[in-house]
């Protein structure tokens, strides 16, 4: 597909969990719009996978950085946000995707599984956020879409922390905005349902599960794919989106109109 309209040449983008799913295609979008590339992973795991990802942004005629990243530990942000601009000079664009959600009910959810779920979530994109802005203030503004879930609008059963997180990252974000807007660093939400993802596949092959939100919760007639969500951002990311301050912006098939 053919992004160039967005007008993303050059620019810098660093997308988090960018290996796989959502990640991977945002970040092979960015840079078939024309940005170079920087790739946040968590540092165990899918080498091969992220290596795939670069290979493909370097295809394309653009520049890819990996940076093992694990967006749960401040110190590690940062440092992910220092060697963006030691090899680029700048940061245009941060996409705030990495994420982990438990399924437990809430009656079982443990101590541990509640501060993962917000380390990963939500605490993670506060201190993405407050790094790359410190970078993206002195250089005359950018871009932040962090990813946000239609269970930030809706409740879920078993899902209250992962819910209560992403909830957060919808309204951190409209704060944030209030906060930078000025000094033109906007800060705006994507907000998927469960989107047909490797991560995922445990959900969506559950007996009936699949069925019943396609008929019952999905007005559009189908799942998302990874490539739904990458429209949204690039818009997010372009002077097209210039006035949009703090938005939600719901890539979900209509499942939140119920």
């Amino acid at each position: 597909m053919d992004y160039s309209s967005f007008g993303l040449k050059d620019k810098i983008a660093i997308v988090t969990g960018a290996s796989q799913g959502i990640g991977r295609a945002i970040a092979l979008g960015l840079a078939q719009a024309g940005a170079h590339l920087v790739l946040a992973k968590y540092p165990a795991g899918g080498r091969e996978e992220i290596q795939k990802v670069k290979k493909e942004i370097e295809g394309a005629g653009r520049q890819a950085l990996i940076v093992p990243t694990d967006v749960a530990k401040v110190a590690d942000v940062n440092a992910l946000m220092e060697q963006a601009k030691a090899k680029f000079g700048r940061i245009d664009i941060l996409v705030n995707n990495a994420g982990w959600t438990g399924t437990t009910p809430a009656l079982e959810v443990t101590e541990e599984e509640y501060d993962k779920t917000m380390d990963a979530s939500l605490k993670s994109v506060f201190f993405a956020c407050q790094a790359a802005a410190r970078i993206m203030i002195p250089q005359g503004g950018g871009r932040i879409i962090n990813i946000g879930s239609n269970f930030g609008v809706i409740a879920f059963k078993k899902r209250s922390v992962y819910a209560a997180a992403k909830a957060g990252v919808h309204h951190l974000s409209r704060a944030l905005s209030l906060e930078w807007a000025r000094d033109g660093v906007l800060v705006n939400v994507v907000a998927p349902c469960i989107t047909e993802t490797e991560s995922r596949k445990n959900i969506l092959e559950r007996p009936g599960y699949k069925e019943w939100a396609t008929n019952e919760m999905l007005p559009r007639g189908r799942w998302n794919q990874p490539e739904d969500l990458v429209g949204a951002v690039l818009f997010l990311s372009s002077s097209f989106a210039d006035m949009v301050v703090g938005h939600v912006l719901m890539v979900d098939g209509g499942w939140t109109i119920h």
